[in-house]
């Protein structure tokens, strides 16, 4: 049953940083008024009326949520293994999806950190990428990036890894408890027992 319970909080934090990541993770009207966003995929989500910028080729940001949609992936499928009866599968699952959800927890702190990871092919193409680099421009950076979907992002990923850990901890507690040692009981061992 606790382990049902598990699936079911792992399931639930996959697919809400997995919903995070289709939010907008940059937008540059509140800075340069111009309506240009970002989700953590790379895509371009506004529309584009610029007519500097008729088509939206080569203005499409680094894909990094994809990596966060392999986490929540992963987490999702030891979830689904967690659920069914005798789930000789879910064992590594766990670990891989504490690890993977965990790694991809760096991401958005990493664009919160260092936005031209992530905006520095749009901001190339359109000619004012040394905007992301240059701490001339800080309070402008800091107003391109949406801070507070990123933060959540990362705190998401970090309890859902924690949960995955979690849950492989006490699935292993649970099967040294059903199966413990019993030394007395052993024949050859007849005279612990006295």
């Amino acid at each position: 049953m606790q382990q049902r319970l598990f699936a079911l909080v792992i399931a639930v934090l996959a697919t809400t940083a997995s919903w995070l990541t289709t939010l907008p993770w940059a937008d540059i009207e509140p800075a340069m008024e111009t309506a240009f966003r970002w989700n953590g995929f790379g895509t371009l989500t506004a529309e584009i009326t610029d007519p500097e910028f008729p088509t939206n080729a080569g203005l499409e940001a680094a894909p990094l949520g994809m990596w966060v949609a392999v986490a929540c992936l992963l987490a999702l499928a030891a979830a689904v293994a967690m659920a069914i009866p005798k789930p000789a599968l879910a064992t590594p699952l766990r670990w891989i999806a504490a690890g993977a959800t965990l790694a991809a927890a760096v991401i958005p702190i990493v664009v919160l950190l260092s936005p031209s990871t992530f905006l520095g092919r749009p901001f190339d193409a359109m000619g004012i990428g040394p905007i992301l680099t240059d701490d001339h421009y800080d309070d402008i950076v800091g107003q391109l990036l949406e801070r507070t979907t990123l933060i959540a992002l990362a705190v998401v990923l970090v309890v859902l890894a924690a949960v995955c850990a979690a849950a492989a901890l006490a699935a292993r507690r649970s099967t040294a408890a059903a199966c413990p040692l019993n030394v007395a009981a052993r024949p050859e061992n007849t005279d612990l027992a006295e």
